[in-house]
C-alpha cells in the first residue's frame, strides 16, 4: 500500500495517522517479523515504520540504541531486512528507516529497487543531509518510493521551504533537537514548528516524532495541526521489557484512539 493511498484514507474518516516504529531484528529476527505482524494486524498502526540497524545509530537515544544492539547481536542484515519486508502482507504502508552507510553499501540504486522488489513504501535516511541526497531521491522516485524529508526545530525559514519543496509521503517533523527518546511533555516550541513545516509541505502530510510517547502526547499533535504521530523508543522500551504482542496490540490501540475525534474535524485535516 502506498504512502498517500492510506492517507486519502484516514482523512477521508477524519483523523489522524499512527505511525509506529520498531527495530528489525530485536530482539531477533524472526520475533521481529512476528511483532511487526502483530502490529499490522492490530488496525491501529496506519504505516509500519521499521528500521534497519546501523551500528552507528547516532540519531537514536539509549532505548533505540539498545534494540540495535541486540538486533546486530542476533544476526540483523539488510539482507534479513529485506526478506521480512517481503514476508509482511501490506494492509498498511511500510517504511524503511536506516542510516546512509547502509543504503550505500548495498548500493543506492539497488536499495531502492529492493524497497519497490519488497513492497516499501517510503524511506526515511536518519543522518544524510538534504544537500547531499539528491542520488537516493532520483533512484526512489525512479522506483516508485517516497524519499521521506526530515525538518528540525532550528530549521531556517529558507532551508525549510527548499527541503519541502519536492516533498513526498510525509514530512517527518522532530519535535525536539537531540536523539530519539520518550519524554514526560512535548517540547513548548513543537507547535509553531509543526506550522512552519505545514506552511511549507504543500498537499503532504506533517507527522511528528522524537519523545512522542502516550494517547495524550498523540492528541495533543492532532490539536496543534499535525496530521500524524510517530512513536517509536515507547514501542521499542516495551518490547526490550519483553512485553507480549497482546500487550504491545493495547498500547498501540491507545495510542490510535487518541487520533480521532468526537466531532468530524480535527485541526489541519477536513473530512469529506
Amino acid at each position: 500500500m502506498r504512502l498517500q493511498e492510506k492517507f486519502d484514507a484516514l482523512k477521508k474518516d477524519g483523523h489522524g495517522a499512527l505511525i509506529g516504529y520498531i527495530t528489525l531484528g530485536d530482539p531477533t529476527p524472526e520475533k521481529s517479523y512476528e511483532i511487526a505482524r502483530s502490529l499490522i494486524d492490530s488496525d491501529s498502526v496506519d504505516v509500519l515504520e521499521l528500521g534497519i540497524p546501523f551500528s552507528d545509530p547516532i540519531a537514536d537515544g539509549p532505548v533505540i540504541q539498545a534494540a540495535v544492539d541486540r538486533s546486530l547481536k542476533a544476526g540483523m542484515n539488510t539482507d534479513i531486512a529485506f526478506e521480512i519486508a517481503g514476508r509482511l502482507e501490506k494492509k498498511v504502508p511500510i517504511v524503511y528507516l536506516t542510516y546512509y552507510n547502509i543504503v550505500l553499501q548495498r548500493g543506492v540504486e539497488q536499495f531502492a529497487a529492493d524497497c519497490s522488489k519488497s513492497g516499501v513504501s517510503g524511506l526515511i535516511i536518519a543522518d544524510l543531509p538534504f544537500e547531499e541526497s539528491a542520488e537516493v531521491k532520483k533512484a526512489c522516485a525512479a522506483h516508485g518510493v517516497d524519499y521521506i524529508n526530515i525538518v528540525t526545530p532550528n530549521t531556517s525559514a529558507e532551508r525549510m521551504k527548499m527541503i519541502l519543496k519536492d516533498a513526498s509521503g510525509f514530512v517527518y517533523v522532530v519535535s525536539n533537537m537531540g536523539v530519539t527518546g520518550a519524554h514526560a511533555q512535548l517540547p513548548s516550541g513543537v507547535k509553531e514548528t509543526i506550522r512552519r513545516a505545514i506552511e511549507n509541505s504543500g498537499d503532504v502530510p506533517v507527522a511528528v516524532g522524537f519523545g512522542i510517547s502516550s494517547p495524550g502526547h498523540v492528541r495533543a499533535l492532532m490539536d496543534m495541526g499535525a496530521f500524524g504521530a510517530i512513536v517509536g523508543s515507547a514501542i521499542v522500551d516495551r518490547i526490550g521489557k519483553g512485553a507480549s504482542n497482546s500487550e504491545l496490540r493495547e498500547f498501540v490501540s491507545s495510542l490510535k484512539a487518541a487520533t480521532r475525534a468526537e466531532y468530524p474535524e480535527i485541526k489541519g485535516i477536513q473530512a469529506t
